[in-house]
């Protein structure tokens, strides 16, 4: 162990060569990929990105060298981190130690060419989402560089960003909200680190505002998922893990509006930037209206009845539905809806868009629940990401409508 030790040491070390030789770092990579077989599919896989940037190249797309630089960091040195810490502690250790050694280095790289706010920001994601692939992963020499890399690339694009400090900021506040969760049992430590990459993208890109729409969403499931679970345990029906949510049932629901907040923040100027509103809106109604409806709806008194042919079925079962639930789904994209107009994402109308994307969404979620998922085609996570993939086009439709009357 101590000499794949010394190996990663190595491998991260040949990040300092990037600045002089770029591609060329390929070359001592390879000695340690024939050396020494335990790293391997790491050397391999930062030697895959280093032929990926010339190549790439060719066809006028550009794989920031300094990208590749915080994944070697992120790969070879932070996960020490992990060492002596639980996954928590080392998760925030692992993105302190990516950030105060690959910022500087891919400062180096970038030699004034990029803001230091936008290589902090890549620095802090990289960081995120390489502790979130570390321990997700089981072939973390391959996710973890490759993973961070795309991600850090995705957005390294040019963007407008706040200053250093309100960055370390809402990076902060996002860290406070994940481990405030995972201290109330409501989200074990993946889903924290998931819940702040979503956090700090959602208030870069649409603001305060967009993400306390998300953030209602997040308490409203993490809130309800207790109500009246020990019945619905008795039922078997009950959320796995005392109802601690992971990472899947956060990426489930939130990448569509995560999506629209980015969408957002790119064309924010343009004249049809009020769709991504809209679109959020729905999507985030049709999340909470879905989680609503599913934790209250299975302790109705009535028995459920499938969405497709209206024929009593037993709780729990993809596709049922009945009246309490639909009620809580109303009550659900209410709430956002409510929440969109008062916080003044939008006027009166975007309490109707909660609403009917809600309802929409949530009832949608249920036909898939009857049909794909009962098949296998469809996961409970995937049905909610279409779920609020179609929410969103229920909310862009309502968009135009109004752009037409």
């Amino acid at each position: 162990m101590q000499r794949e030790d010394v190996a990663r040491a190595i491998i991260g070390l040949m990040g300092l060569l990037l600045p002089y030789a770029g591609a060329y770092t390929i070359f001592p990579l390879a000695a340690v990929f024939f050396l020494h077989p335990g790293t391997r599919l790491l050397s391999g896989t930062l030697g895959l990105l280093l032929i990926m940037r010339p190549a790439l190249s060719l066809v006028d797309t550009n794989l920031p060298l300094y990208v590749i630089a915080i994944s070697f960091v992120a790969s070879a040195f932070a996960p020490l981190a992990f060492r002596k810490l639980e996954t928590l502690a080392g998760s925030i250790l692992y993105l302190l130690i990516t950030v105060a050694l690959g910022y500087p280095l891919a400062s180096l790289i970038a030699a004034g060419s990029l803001s230091s706010e936008r290589i902090l920001f890549l620095a802090i994601l990289g960081g995120l989402s390489g502790a979130f692939l570390h321990h997700a992963s089981r072939e973390r020499d391959f996710t973890v560089p490759f993973g961070t890399a795309m991600v850090m690339w995705l957005f390294s694009f040019n963007y407008p960003l706040p200053d250093m400090y309100h960055i370390l900021l809402i990076c902060i506040f996002a860290l406070v909200l994940g481990i405030g969760a995972y201290w109330a049992k409501a989200a074990d430590s993946d889903a924290v680190l998931s819940e702040t990459i979503v956090c700090l993208l959602v208030i870069l890109f649409g603001g305060l505002t967009w993400f306390m729409l998300l953030l209602a969403f997040y308490l409203l499931g993490g809130g309800f998922t207790r109500y009246g679970y020990a019945h619905k345990a008795k039922l078997g029906i009950a959320q796995s893990h005392g109802g601690v949510r992971g990472y899947k049932n956060v990426y489930s629901n939130s990448l569509v509006p995560l999506a629209m907040a980015v969408c957002f923040g790119i064309y924010r100027n343009e004249i049809y930037s009020d769709i991504f509103i809209y679109a959020f809106i729905a999507s985030d109604a049709t999340a909470a209206g879905d989680t609503l409806a599913s934790e209250i709806g299975e302790t109705s008194r009535s028995k459920p009845r499938m969405i497709t042919t209206l024929k009593e079925t037993e709780p729990g079962v993809d596709g049922g539905v009945t009246p309490l639930g639909e009620a809580a789904s109303l009550a659900g994209a209410l709430i956002i809806g409510l929440l969109a107009m008062v916080t003044g994402m939008t006027g009166a109308f975007g309490i109707a868009v909660g609403v009917i994307g809600g309802l929409l969404g949530t009832n949608f979620d249920s036909l898939l629940g009857a049909t794909l998922q009962r098949r296998g085609i469809l996961s409970n996570n995937g049905v909610n990401l279409v779920a609020t993939g179609f929410g969103a086009l229920v909310g862009a439709v309502l968009w135009y409508i109004l752009q037409i009357i």
